[in-house]
């Protein structure tokens, strides 16, 4: 008998209201730091590049942990498995509560991570298992508001929060949250997945955390010169690990994570486009607040209030961008986004100190309407390019891929700023940089997508 058959409607919206919940306030924490960073750096006296470890090491962690959780799910009991994915976070919210140095809040970081990444693909599956088939785009709609949605909502509730009760505060908001979600979990959820065995390759496990661990922290220490052991051969190596692992999936029978459906050009074009996307807001995530706190010196509670109307919009324009896009298309929302990313780029490389903070308020909301018009269309076309059997094979690469974006935004965004001056110069550096991975999107929505969606027609 099928589990939305046997579950009372009560206990349903009981799980559906704890996983969206736990997914909103998990992913938020992962960019939550990002306002954080200029109060961090003082506090700790650490620079941009340590500073920037708090976010994109986290989003770096939970996109690793996503292919073994896939081995975790089917081993252990869902209510199980839940709680041990809240539990880590609360815990990781206790221990950056009470960090006394920067090493401390930097695993704390990281243990928040794992819970994270934990109940990425873990909510998907349980929801689409409690709710019958004619229901899963509604919910699955709902989902994605909550998972997506919460990275643009994190710099802005930090920022509300941090001048009354401080970046501590912050973190004993998530602590409590933590804490009542996982008495949520206790009262509503139950197993409704069957275990099975399921085996953990070792070895590709060690090559793909490597792999990208080696790369991004190379890429953090470029400053020291791409060619210095401890940034370009720390890069090579970490290279060297990822085209090991990518030969060994490839040759596996069972792969960890079977990146054949690569060979989708849809499939292809929906991940190149995310990972353009998330390189520049996960960028802004980190570079706004340096800009409106360091460069301009407004304080945590005026950059809050001016990114809540980019916040805003990113919820609603999520909740209609799906319905939007069956009606017209890819083409016409792919324009709204370009737009909006080069005026959002052109703002940033034309800011001073004297800017006003509703300048700061209108760039957090073109770079939010440029995401949520089409990073659930593109979700869409990803997975949809693909066929029925390799989409949830599809759906956990494209989710390791956007966290590791993430972690590769944030790092490349500090990294820019850094080796152009610590300056406001290297402000408009980063926006150009920015204006860069916009001419990009405007290629593949203009020349690329095009191409593809006629081919996909015959």
């Amino acid at each position: 008998m099928k589990q939305e058959q046997t579950l009372s409607p009560f206990r349903r919206n009981g799980i559906l209201l704890t996983l969206l919940l736990s997914s909103f306030i998990t992913a938020m924490s992962t960019t939550v730091t990002g306002n954080m960073i200029p109060n961090l750096m003082v506090y700790f006296s650490v620079s941009s590049s340590a500073a920037q470890w708090l976010t994109s090491g986290a989003t770096l962690l939970s996109g690793i942990i996503i292919p073994i959780t896939a081995v975790m799910m089917k081993r252990m009991p869902n209510k199980l498995y839940y709680l041990l994915a809240m539990s880590l976070f609360t815990i990781g919210s206790l221990g950056a509560c009470v960090a006394t140095d920067f090493p401390v809040l930097l695993c704390s970081r990281l243990i928040q991570a794992l819970g994270c990444g934990m109940l990425l693909s873990f909510s998907q599956i349980v929801i689409l298992t409690i709710y019958p088939r004619e229901k899963h785009g509604v919910m699955m709609a709902a989902y994605s508001m909550a998972a997506t949605v919460s990275s643009t909502v994190g710099p802005t509730y930090a920022g509300l929060l941090m001048d009354s009760v401080g970046w501590r505060g912050v973190f004993v908001s998530l602590l409590i949250i933590g804490a009542l979600l996982i008495v949520c979990g206790i009262v509503f959820m139950c197993n409704v997945t069957p275990q099975q065995p399921a085996f953990l390759p070792i070895g590709s496990v060690a090559l793909s955390s490597a792999g990208f661990a080696f790369f991004i922290i190379g890429l953090n220490n470029m400053k020291a010169g791409a060619f210095h052991l401890k940034s370009g051969g720390v890069m090579l190596l970490g290279l060297c690990a990822l085209v090991a692992f990518s030969v060994f999936q490839l040759r596996a029978r069972q792969p960890m994570l079977n990146l054949r459906v690569f060979q989708y050009p849809q499939f292809r074009l929906g991940v190149f486009f995310t990972i353009c996307f998330y390189l520049i807001s996960m960028g802004n995530a980190v570079i706004l607040p340096i800009l409106a706190k360091i460069i301009c010196g407004f304080s945590d509670t005026s950059y809050g209030l001016a990114t809540v109307v980019g916040a805003l919009i990113s919820v609603f324009a999520t909740l209609f961008a799906g319905k939007i896009y069956d009606k017209v298309g890819i083409r016409p929302m792919s324009f709204v986004t370009v737009a909006a990313y080069a005026a959002y780029s052109v703002l940033g490389v034309f800011s001073h100190e004297g800017i006003s903070i509703v300048y700061i308020g209108w760039m957090s909301a073109l770079q939010s309407v440029a995401m949520a018009a089409m990073i659930s269309p593109t979700t869409t076309i990803a997975l949809s390019g693909l066929p029925q059997q390799d989409r949830v094979d599809g759906s956990a690469v494209f989710n390791t891929l956007r966290q590791i974006a993430s972690s590769l935004a944030s790092t490349t965004a500090v990294l820019l700023f850094a080796l152009l001056g610590d300056d406001l110069p290297a402000i408009h550096g980063v926006y150009l940089y920015f204006g860069a991975i916009t001419l990009l999107i405007a290629f593949l929505s203009f020349f690329v997508l095009p191409h593809i969606s006629r081919a996909n027609s015959r």
